[in-house]
């Protein structure tokens, strides 16, 4: 299993988003992740939060919402991703955007280990 954990900033305060996942077989093209962070400790309280990336230094593009602090999401091996997350409150008021996390490259890394050879 491969994880990276990064710290940002959410709705005002510091949080910690984490992507980790296992990594495929190698004739697959993408991985599953989880990010999770810190919900903040000031400002009013995060209804949900916006999640959003980067792929390959383009934009930021929202890919979802969701109301607890982690946010489930695939992968494509080989591309470069940043994330942020801001937190939205009951009345619809954005917070600030995060920072941004470090680039992350979901990789395949080297095969694993053969089985045991039989010899007969």
């Amino acid at each position: 299993m491969t994880k990276l954990t990064r710290t940002l900033l959410a709705f005002g305060a510091i949080a910690v988003l984490s992507l980790s996942g296992a990594l495929p077989a190698a004739a697959q093209t993408t991985v599953q992740v989880t990010a999770t962070w810190a919900a903040p400790s000031e400002g009013s309280p995060v209804e949900h939060y916006v999640f959003q990336l980067s792929t390959n230094g383009g934009p930021f593009t929202t890919v979802g919402t969701v109301s607890g602090t982690s946010y489930a999401l695939e992968l494509e091996i080989g591309q470069t991703y940043i994330a942020r997350v801001a937190g939205v409150d009951s009345q619809g008021r954005q917070g600030s955007w995060s920072l941004p996390s470090d680039p992350y490259t979901p990789d395949v890394g080297p095969p694993g280990q053969p089985g045991k050879p039989i010899i007969m």
